[in-house]
């Protein structure tokens, strides 16, 4: 049996890969990668039904001190004016979502030094107070750290008082989980083992997460796979991690404007080759915000099984000149295209309705 049988065998009979295994599976042809990641994504969630869920995220500055190369939205002299919202402001754009039936809010900001503890935990208690059932899944590893270093206190003790406020969950932000790139484009930032120490500070506090991959950074194959290893192995060691999200950066408007795109292709292949590395995350999200939803629909048979968020406002990928919507009815008409079952379903992925 040669290798590239051997390693389709591992595959389908659902044996963990390795880093040069999984290397090995972004020169697969394209329609046998997908068919493999279908199958392992069918013993990871056996159903043809698709989640999504009715959110909003909430950018309350767009003021930050990382200044990353490959935002296009955080605030610049001459081109992007600063600002910040009230809590009131806030209130308002919650209002909204509970009036069309959402249930989880993104409290997502940068590293504003006028947002501090004091800010970021009245939010939260002003949200909870209005709508004690509004799921929180807000914030992010770089502005936890971001807020330890400000106050001089640990992360666990930032993760506890926002607890204590009323978060529920934090998104897993990763950007790519590689020192090496992440010196290039968001030395402001924190580092790989930064990330991986807020992941297992949530895990002690009880708190779920994500992880993200953010690609077409200048990043090589073999640093993608080096991504997907961080996150596995932050998975084995904690299992708080209910979803996996990989996208694209979208190179219009930032300090990177010249970089090539990268392709559907490189897409499709990614989405696969994490659906078959990460077998210990159920949920990979088909990233329509950023690839569309044509090619979300094609995600959906090679691997993902989720479609997030409907979101009834973002702004950060937008600001990149990327601009692609959906809302409810939207989403269902999306996912039963694609051969799907869509349903309803809230921040711990269980089903609120279905649409079969």
């Amino acid at each position: 049996m040669n290798a590239k049988n051997n390693l389709e065998g591992k595959i389908l009979s659902g044996e963990r890969i390795g880093r040069d295994d999984a290397l090995a599976l972004f020169s697969f042809d394209l329609p046998r990668l997908g068919l493999l990641a279908d199958e392992r994504r069918k013993k990871a969630h056996p159903s043809n039904e698709v989640g999504f869920i009715v959110d909003r995220i909430v950018n309350f500055t767009n003021v930050c001190t990382a200044a990353c190369a490959f935002c296009a939205y955080h605030a610049r002299a001459g081109s992007i004016e600063p600002y910040r919202m009230t809590i009131d402001e806030v209130l308002v754009k919650v209002d909204e979502l509970a009036a069309a039936g959402g249930t989880q809010v993104m409290l997502q900001g940068g590293l504003d030094p006028q947002f501090g503890l004091n800010e970021c935990r009245a939010m939260l208690r002003a949200i909870r107070k209005r709508y004690p059932s509004i799921y929180l899944h807000s914030f992010s590893p770089a502005e936890t750290v971001h807020l330890a270093r400000r106050h001089g206190i640990s992360i666990s003790e930032v993760v506890a008082m926002l607890k204590e406020a009323g978060l529920d969950s934090m998104p897993g932000a990763s950007d790519m989980l590689v020192d090496r790139v992440r010196r290039t484009v968001s030395p402001n930032k924190i580092t790989k083992d930064e990330w991986v120490e807020v992941m297992r500070t949530l895990a002690a506090a009880g708190l779920k997460s994500s992880a993200t991959m953010t690609y077409g950074l200048g990043e090589t194959l073999e640093e993608r796979v080096e991504h997907l290893e961080v996150v596995r192995g932050v998975q084995d060691e904690t299992g708080i991690l209910r979803a996996f999200i990989p996208w694209s950066f979208s190179p219009a408007r930032t300090l990177m404007a010249d970089m090539e795109p990268a392709t559907g292709i490189d897409y499709l292949r990614l989405v696969a080759v994490a659906r078959i590395y990460l077998d210990n995350i159920r949920f990979i999200q088909a990233g329509w915000l950023t690839e569309g939803h044509a090619l979300a629909q094609i995600a959906l048979s090679m691997g993902a099984n989720d479609m997030g968020g409907v979101l009834t406002e973002e702004v950060v990928v937008k600001a990149t000149g990327v601009e692609t919507t959906a809302d409810r009815e939207g989403m269902i008409r999306v996912i039963s295209a694609a051969g799907r079952v869509p349903v309803e379903r809230d921040s711990d992925y269980r089903t609120i309705r279905s649409y079969g």
